[in-house]
């Protein structure tokens, strides 16, 4: 029944997240308010009836927590991402037996599978981008004009990892992409894979040309299915590193 609880409002924040990161890429901490009120809620009565242990519950969390934000300032996923799923290791409780039992069963817990599940997800997005561009090239753009000095990898690398599109669309929607080429005074163009570049490079560019800009992707989304399928099956990382293991260990 709480295992059930905890389920059924975790999917229902993480959607509420996922609507507003879709819509604006922008979250309402209240979101994330609510998400750790409702854990507190639904654990202390397990602590006072013992079946949560209030020390491994609180070390578990605060372990995992340390690495989301690790994580964030690493720069593998933005701040609502890390409070996310912070919230999410607060929620499941955990001990050393959980831990084991559920490594049984190839998932880890459900917080750190989560994230797992949702970066395995990431890999979706290099055919999305591939397909975009080749679409792009289709409608008669040269995609890499004025980057012919780019070598063979960084234009692979562009093509899976970026997406063509209008000036005027990055600029009309620069808060779902992050311009990914500059232009020297010289007027040589290079693409940038990084998300630090000089803002005056966006207004070298002239609104009809087509630039390579890296989209934003709704990692909420990914967060809220990743916990669907831990839930249901368990960890696509660590199933495939078994698997990977039993296979070389014939």
């Amino acid at each position: 029944m709480l295992e059930n609880a905890r389920s059924i409002v975790s999917i229902m924040l993480f959607s509420m997240g996922a609507i507003q990161d879709v819509k604006s890429r922008e979250i309402d901490d209240r979101i994330w308010i609510v998400f750790l009120a409702s854990a507190v809620i639904l654990n202390v009565p397990g602590v006072l009836n013992g079946s949560v242990d209030p020390a491994w519950w609180l070390l578990s969390a605060g372990l995992q927590s340390g690495l989301f934000i690790l994580l964030y300032y690493g720069g593998v996923y933005g701040g609502a991402d890390a409070k996310g799923l912070m919230c999410l290791s607060l929620m499941y409780p955990s001990t050393p037996t959980d831990f084991l039992v559920d490594l049984s069963m190839g998932r880890l817990p459900v917080a750190f599978s989560t994230m797992n599940n949702a970066l395995m997800l990431t890999v979706l997005y290099l055919p999305v981008n591939l397909l975009w561009n080749l679409s792009v090239k289709l409608r008669g753009v040269e995609l890499f004009k004025d980057l012919e000095k780019e070598s063979v990898f960084r234009r692979v690398a562009a093509l899976l990892l970026l997406r063509k599109v209008r000036f005027s669309q990055y600029l009309a929607e620069n808060s779902r992409f992050l311009l990914a080429e500059r232009r020297s005074r010289s007027g040589v163009r290079r693409i940038v894979f990084s998300r630090k570049i000089d803002e005056k490079a966006e207004h070298v560019f002239k609104p009809d040309e087509h630039v390579f800009a890296s989209f934003l992707m709704p990692l909420q989304v990914l967060l809220l299915l990743g916990l669907v399928i831990r839930l249901f099956y368990g960890d696509i990382l660590l199933a495939l590193s078994l698997l990977v293991a039993s296979r070389l260990a014939k």
